[in-house]
């Protein structure tokens, strides 16, 4: 039997390596989330949960089960604020002003019936 001392090293060779490999995935996850989107300043986090259960026999610590968890956390992924209009029975939003539906454009403006005059 090849026991080994369990270590926080020990996370790199255990299980083939998956939890490792689980843990590098996650950070690089979150770098990639960083590098998509620089401007959003929450932090990302990857966390690394090791559980340890003691298994008792006629009262004494028999062995302990160890569980290993990696999550992490990214900020959610928002869209910025449009100012819709409701019309009948559905909502409307104006592509040229997100801020403000009722802003007008210019080619909404009304021509006169005699065209346009230049001044000048």
């Amino acid at each position: 039997m090849a026991l080994k001392r369990f270590e926080a090293q020990s996370i790199l060779t255990i299980d083939g390596a998956r939890i490792a490999v689980a843990l590098q995935q996650a950070m690089d996850r979150m770098h990639a989330d960083c590098e998509d989107r620089p401007a959003v300043a929450k932090a990302r986090t990857v966390t690394l949960t090791v559980t340890m259960k003691p298994r008792v026999e006629e009262g004494e610590l028999d062995s302990i089960n160890v569980t290993f968890g990696v999550s992490e956390s990214v900020p959610k992924r928002e869209s910025r604020s449009f100012n819709m209009e409701k019309r009948g029975r559905g909502i409307f939003f104006n592509e040229a002003s997100p801020d403000d539906v009722k802003q007008g454009t210019l080619d909404e403006m009304a021509i006169p019936k005699g065209g346009v005059k230049n001044v000048g």
